[in-house]
């Protein structure tokens, strides 16, 4: 089976199946990438949620976070 083969049968899957193949196989082929193949793996496999929800819970993830109370009563740190 050809390269351009795979790709068309995998176009032809459904999302949520797409996704299974990749989280079998990329892993495998790239794990230096950890984090950010598991990013991309969850928005294939749930394509309903929106890129800013995405964005919110790695932030979260990541640690950037501020309390609301923080939020509301200081002043944000100046950028240099």
């Amino acid at each position: 089976m050809s390269a351009e083969q795979i790709i068309e049968e995998l176009k032809a899957l459904p999302p949520h199946q797409r996704a299974q193949v990749f989280k079998e196989t990329f892993p495998g082929l790239c794990p230096q990438a950890g984090k950010t193949v598991e990013r991309l793996l969850r928005r294939l496999e749930n394509p309903d949620v929106p890129e800013d929800v995405w964005r919110g819970i790695e932030d979260a993830e990541d640690g950037r976070l501020v309390d609301m109370e923080t939020a509301l009563n200081e002043a944000p740190p100046s950028r240099s």
